[in-house]
């Protein structure tokens, strides 16, 4: 993620920062660290690096290499590599886990063990560890959420459908803050964490919202009447809660846009729940069940009717409009 200097907010510690950017590399404060220690345990000299520190300046993206420094007890050496962009940026991570790492690997003497540190270089193992760890949960997530849709829905067809939705939803959300922060605001990029932050979130309570609509209208299918009536019951009675927590919750996460550092994980996530909330679960999965039909539930349809009386919230006498224009449509 990156992370600016503040500009604008006329503080002296802002003032400080931008005339050290101007004058010394962006590193400058959280430099990366080569460390290295002889094999076998025992005492080395710092002058022995002074090739490899050379080495380390001429890398691109390097601005500046401290001279070698050796520990108290003479075992280890330590170099500070000065880079030229943000410590915590993705420039930098990919200069500290590519070309300062490939370096460090060719040009350490012999008999040396090096390896490289700093701020930068965790940020990038943490990227590296989620990207692993996205190609695991991904699929054991996906797998549980439909086992779960598989036993509360007891249909083949309908956590198909609620998955490809909510699959929707993830990849609508993940794009739209690729567009507006790589490409419209010149970003280098989207956070790494940013993916699994919206798996989190924005997956589960998309397919909480998706239960809830679609039980309620499995539950109306089971009322006498086309299928497409069914699903304008279901969403009268369901959307205002479905709309209303979506609302309230995306006005929550987009409060963290105040939190410098923030704004993407704010935009993602107060985006991921709009869209789950009043697009996908209020229009698409209805859409989707009033054109399946009873079909959607195979192989366990709801019966086409039961016993005539009057249906759930209609009395004698009363109809509502948007179920009665519902109903003239050809039936499923």
């Amino acid at each position: 993620m990156d992370y600016g200097l503040g500009e604008g907010s006329g503080t002296p510690a802002a003032a400080t920062a931008a005339e050290i950017s101007r004058s010394l590399p962006a590193g400058v404060s959280d430099p990366a660290a080569v460390y290295a220690t002889a094999d076998g345990g025992g005492a080395v000299d710092p002058a022995a690096f002074a090739g490899l520190a050379r080495e380390l300046g001429g890398v691109a993206g390097v601005g500046k290499v401290a001279d070698p420094v050796g520990s108290p007890d003479g075992r280890a050496v330590r170099i500070d590599v000065y880079p030229v962009a943000d410590p915590q940026s993705a420039q930098a991570r990919a200069l500290v886990s590519g070309p300062l790492r490939a370096a460090v690997a060719a040009h350490s003497p012999a008999g040396t063990s090096a390896h490289v540190g700093g701020t930068s270089a965790v940020y990038a193992d943490v990227a590296d560890a989620v990207d692993r760890d996205l190609l695991v949960v991904f699929p054991v997530a996906a797998g549980l959420i439909a086992l779960i849709l598989l036993l509360l829905l007891r249909s083949l067809l309908a956590p198909v459908a609620l998955l490809l939705s909510v699959g929707m939803g993830f990849a609508a959300t993940l794009g739209s803050a690729v567009l507006v922060f790589q490409h419209v605001l010149d970003r280098p990029g989207v956070a790494f964490t940013l993916p699994l932050v919206l798996f989190l979130f924005v997956v589960a309570l998309g397919t909480d919202y998706n239960i809830l609509i679609a039980d309620r209208i499995r539950e109306e299918m089971h009322h006498p009447g086309p299928a497409r009536a069914a699903v304008a019951r279901a969403v009268r009675h369901t959307a205002p809660a479905v709309a209303t927590a979506g609302l309230v919750l995306g006005g929550s996460f987009a409060s963290l846009a105040t939190t410098p550092g923030s704004e993407q994980i704010a935009f993602a996530l107060t985006l991921g729940i709009l869209l789950s909330a009043l697009l996908l679960s209020l229009v698409v999965v209805p859409a989707v069940a009033a054109l399946l039909g009873r079909a959607l539930w195979w192989p366990l349809r709801p019966p086409a009717g039961r016993e005539a009386g009057p249906e759930p919230g209609r009395e004698a006498g009363w109809e509502d409009p948007a179920v009665a224009r519902a109903e003239r449509l050809p039936t499923s």
